[in-house]
């Protein structure tokens, strides 16, 4: 059994984000005489998946569903996680690209106004000129990723 400070030492968080976790229902202590909170194996095991699931990028509200569900639903939301960090990526990728050619060619002449094309819409073929991918090569990946959850 591991007092609060002892605890907060040994995650490396605050022990006002210990008493947080434990009064929104995400791990559970017991109690001293004294009313001071104790952590058991149990409690640090608890602890130490919050934080993993923290550092994964998942937010409280999604951390405490994932607590409660079973190994299927817990891929489930991995494998949603992955999803849309592969589209982050794709999105990161692509502005990544366009400040490529910034750099390399500088600011693209501005549309004329007789062409009829939006500022707005130059700036996306641009971007799509330099090779970001398209919808349906991310449909396909969240399709492989079901495909593996299914298998597993």
């Amino acid at each position: 059994m591991k007092k609060t400070n002892e605890m907060s030492k040994l995650a490396g968080v605050s022990k006002r984000t210990l008493q947080y976790y434990d009064d929104e229902g995400l791990l559970m202590t017991e109690r001293t005489k004294d009313n001071h909170r104790l952590y058991d194996r149990q409690a640090m095991e608890r602890i130490w998946e919050i934080l993993v699931y923290k550092e994964m990028g998942f937010e409280l509200k999604e951390i405490r569903e994932i607590l409660g569900a079973s190994k299927f639903e817990k891929n489930y939301y991995f494998r949603k996680l992955i999803r849309e960090l592969r589209e982050e990526i794709n999105d990161l990728r692509g502005q990544l690209q366009f400040v490529s050619l910034i750099v390399e060619q500088g600011i693209p002449e501005m549309p004329d106004e007789s062409s009829g094309i939006t500022y707005t819409r130059r700036i996306a073929e641009l971007r799509k000129e330099r090779g970001v991918k398209k919808a349906e090569e991310l449909v396909l990946e969240f399709q492989e990723d079901i495909s593996n959850l299914k298998e597993q």
